[in-house]
């Protein structure tokens, strides 16, 4: 008897979904985890091998106790790729991943992006980097984009961007609705940031964390300034991103800029647009310190377990894991036990453009809460499935 379509769709993203988390496993295993009866199982894997999503492996020995011998299935991991792109107003960086997470693909180039003809220099960037990543042979699955402003990521709008000069609502989505026949998904740059430690990190299942996105890069109409410092964060409680009630959460300004005409997130020491903070050591730890101390602040509030740092890292890398702990517990309470990790992201510059296209991995495969708007939603999840 053939499974409902919406059942048919939940239960092929939870094998997915046990496959990616957990590795290769065997027919009877998933079952078990997941509570699923044999006939289920068994037309909801021959319709993803027909997919072409998950193949099967090697032949799985049986235990001490003796049986059958089981074959393993594992996600097919040449099946497609995903392609994330981090947009700044100097620069992108664009990288393409394999449903694993592994690096396919990867380039910055110094382009700049801003309001101003903003959707067609988008569609000319799409146009070439569908042709530069031909070479992997295999199909687009979507692509991601990792934006430094304020997204409201269920409606595709550009709410607002200081970096990118979007001073009024832009909506994204409806500027590339029809032009192209994967997903494109927009979505705020920390927060991308978040997304990609939640793959990186997925056997560990992280609940509640930070991820502090620290960049240097100069407007795109700036050809003799120097790069200056922005900064992000993306939050994640129970496993899941928080946008916020209005899609502005991990917007930063530091509490000690009181200058109501500054647009700095922290005030810098000097006006001079020539003036270059990572080559001023001493006001680039003060700068750090400064952030490092909100940071204790929201960790000690919200009992934040875990916090990633990802970025321009180099720059101080050396000591700003240590400022960090020291700020937290200076921040705490006397005679409280701290319980946290601190550490750079291992995906250092590449943090944005890889979350970006974890995001489009998790939306398509993975999260099934679209189904509950099934037909207003953007984006269907397994949307390559029969519509029967």
């Amino acid at each position: 008897m053939p499974i409902p379509r919406r059942t048919r769709i939940i239960n092929s993203s939870r094998v997915i979904r046990e496959l990616w988390v957990n590795g290769p496993m065997s027919r009877a295993a998933i079952a078990k985890s997941l509570d699923m009866n044999k006939s289920s199982m068994t037309q909801i894997v021959e319709e993803l091998i027909g997919y072409h999503v998950l193949k099967e492996g090697s032949i799985i020995d049986a235990g001490p106790k003796g049986g059958r011998k089981a074959t393993e299935l594992r996600l097919n991991k040449d099946w497609f790729y995903i392609m994330g792109i981090e947009l700044r107003s100097d620069s992108y960086t664009s990288l393409a991943i394999d449903i694993e997470g592994n690096i396919l693909y990867s380039n910055t180039v110094p382009q700049g992006f801003s309001s101003e003809n903003f959707i067609q220099d988008f569609d000319k960037l799409v146009g070439h980097l569908v042709a530069e990543t031909a070479f992997l042979d295999r199909p687009l699955l979507g692509i991601g984009i990792g934006f430094s402003g304020i997204v409201d990521t269920e409606k595709q709008i550009i709410v607002k961007s200081i970096s990118l000069e979007f001073d009024k609502p832009f909506d994204f989505g409806k500027s590339i609705h029809g032009k192209y026949d994967f997903p494109i998904l927009l979505e705020n740059d920390a927060n991308c940031g978040a997304w990609g430690e939640v793959v990186q990190n997925r056997r560990k299942q992280l609940k509640n964390f930070l991820f502090i996105l620290i960049e240097f890069w100069k407007h795109h109409h700036d050809e003799l300034g120097r790069p200056r410092p922005t900064i992000g964060i993306g939050m994640a409680f129970n496993g899941k991103i928080y946008h916020g009630s209005q899609w502005s959460s991990g917007e930063f300004r530091s509490m000690l800029n009181i200058d109501p005409s500054s647009c700095e997130q922290i005030a810098l020491p000097s006006p001079d647009s020539a003036w270059d903070i990572t080559e001023d050591p001493a006001a680039l730890r003060a700068y750090i310190k400064e952030l490092c101390s909100h940071v204790a602040f929201l960790t000690n509030v919200l009992d934040i377990s875990t916090i990633f740092i990802g970025g321009d890292t180099e720059q101080f890398a050396s000591f700003i894991i240590d400022l960090m702990h020291r700020e937290i517990e200076s921040n705490s309470l006397k005679g409280r036990e701290l319980h946290h990790t601190i550490e750079l992201s291992t995906l250092g510059y590449h943090a944005v453009s890889f979350g970006a296209a974890a995001l489009v991995l998790d939306t398509v495969l993975m999260n099934l809460e679209p189904l509950d708007h099934f037909e207003k939603s953007r984006l269907k999840p397994l949307f390559f499935m029969n519509e029967t």
